[in-house]
């Protein structure tokens, strides 16, 4: 007998026992769609925070290029809270950006900012202690240096510039940072040093030049101090303490008067 010559008593009974399958059939369903439809929602949610973790990562690649590091921080601190705290990578480019910000202080020796610790340092210096490229950890050194003579810790900073140049011997920043920490040692004669092998390896270094014209008008080398000056307004036209310095050099040039020369023979 085929399926059309059955008769219908039997095609209710056929499906009255397959209707308990259908149903249970029919909840799994709407069970399953329940979890997938939210799974969905939520890899979508994860895609989109994703997204803007990168682009506050890539906004404090970019500031930090700039050597905005305050601003730096800024994004870093951003993407890391919107990971959760779990991209321990964003957290540490963050903690190189705070670290970074005592760089921007324009006076040597300033006091650094409060919420920069030396532990911070420590922490960077050890992450890069074994890789193979050692700028980063020159950069951070520097930066280290300038904190520890802001901190009063002259012989520390001496020795954390100086590693820099162990690993770099060309770091033009290291010779500068050296020379103003002599001359904050009342060492002039080696501040002078190291501000000239900065000019020798980049001779259009503003903060050599510049920081060397102030050591000759403190010791009142005039015209050393101008030319200096000069050199260093040459690169930033702009800048009005360059401008104020070049201005008061030159009054005190024009005020002292040349050597005279030694009679001659009759």
């Amino acid at each position: 007998m085929n399926e059309d010559d059955a008769s219908p008593e039997l095609k209710w009974y056929a499906i009255g026992k397959l209707w308990p399958l259908l149903v249970s059939l029919g909840s799994a369903m709407v069970m399953l769609l329940a979890f997938f439809i939210p799974s969905v929602q939520d890899q979508w949610d994860r895609y989109q925070s994703r997204e803007v973790i990168q682009q506050y990562e890539h906004l404090g690649d970019q500031f930090f290029e700039e050597e905005r590091f305050d601003m730096a921080e800024k994004a870093y601190e951003k993407a890391f809270e919107m990971s959760e705290e779990k991209r321990l990578d964003i957290e540490v480019k963050r903690l190189n950006a705070k670290v970074n910000r005592v760089s921007l202080e324009p006076k040597w020796g300033a006091k650094p900012p409060e919420d920069v610790q030396d532990i911070d340092f420590q922490f960077l210096l050890h992450l890069q202690k074994d890789k193979t490229d050692p700028r980063q950890r020159v950069f951070i050194l520097n930066s280290y240096g300038i904190y520890l003579s802001g901190v009063g810790r002259t012989a520390d900073a001496r020795a954390a510039l100086e590693e820099a140049l162990q690993l770099d011997p060309n770091d033009v920043l290291a010779y500068v940072n050296l020379g103003n920490l002599f001359d904050q040692m009342k060492e002039k004669a080696e501040a002078e040093k190291y501000y000239r092998k900065a000019l020798t390896l980049q001779p259009t270094n503003i903060q050599a030049h510049y920081n060397a014209g102030l050591l000759y008008a403190e010791q009142k080398r005039w015209p050393e101090a101008v030319k200096e000056f000069e050199s260093a307004l040459q690169q930033d036209p702009e800048d009005a303490d360059i401008a104020r310095e070049l201005a008061h050099a030159r009054q005190h040039s024009e005020e002292t008067p040349s050597p005279q020369q030694p009679p001659g023979n009759k």
